[in-house]
């Protein structure tokens, strides 16, 4: 029987991760996990599935630690709605910036054809786990008089869709810049048609919901 190891998950998590973004996905196996962490064959499937399960840990892990900085601001019953959505985007944008490298390569293994699966995925987890919290924000800017929507939780996923649109496309257009003649005006485009887009959904006043500023997307490009 395999001895149970509570942190032999994040051992495999992380040797998985450094191999997949120096060796590549594709040129990874589950042995080279094994071999990386120590550890026998059983152990690794006690936990994990295939290299999939592994990569689909490490998305979900990600998704997580992102949620729980957020989270903190969401909870803070000091801030009002709109100062509480702008620090929650920001603390992302904080989070996301110095570990693009790391961003974009997991973005990049998710647009792959064969993982079509984990793209449902984790849009159903960002629908279970982070629209909830994004709806609380919307019931307190509705009370206050802020914002004027109806149904909150469903707006929510409803703005969730939109921010993926954007991501994507900023995904796309760092790895693909070439494709572009100015792949940082493009972003930047994108950019204000998504917070005006969240505002007008929102009702919320111009100007006052950003997702992330301009400037900082030229750091996506370096």
């Amino acid at each position: 029987m395999t001895r149970k190891n509570p942190e032999r998950p994040q051992q495999l998590l992380a040797a998985a991760q450094q191999l997949f973004f120096t060796k590549g996905y594709e040129n990874t196996s589950v042995n080279d996990i094994i071999q990386a962490v120590g550890v026998s064959k059983g152990a690794f499937y006690h936990h994990f599935d295939s290299k999939t399960a592994v990569l689909e840990a490490m998305v979900d892990a990600l998704i997580s630690q992102e949620l729980a900085l957020q989270q903190e601001i969401i909870a803070d019953e000091t801030l009002s709605a709109i100062p509480k959505w702008v620090q929650a985007f920001q603390v992302s944008v904080n989070w996301k910036t110095p570990r693009k490298d790391e961003m974009m390569a997991v973005f990049g293994l998710i647009k792959r054809k064969e993982n079509i699966h984990l793209q449902h995925e984790i849009r159903n987890t960002m629908q279970q786990k982070v629209a909830p919290e994004f709806a609380k924000i919307i019931l307190q800017g509705v009370a206050e008089g802020v914002f004027a929507v109806a149904q909150a939780e469903e707006t929510a996923v409803l703005i969730l869709a939109l921010i993926e649109h954007f991501s994507t496309a900023l995904g796309d257009l760092v790895l693909n810049p070439e494709a572009y003649e100015n792949p940082i005006e493009v972003a930047q485009r994108i950019l204000v048609a998504t917070q005006t887009a969240v505002e007008r959904v929102l009702q919320a006043p111009a100007g006052s919901l950003p997702i992330m500023e301009p400037e900082t997307i030229s750091a996506w490009f370096e």
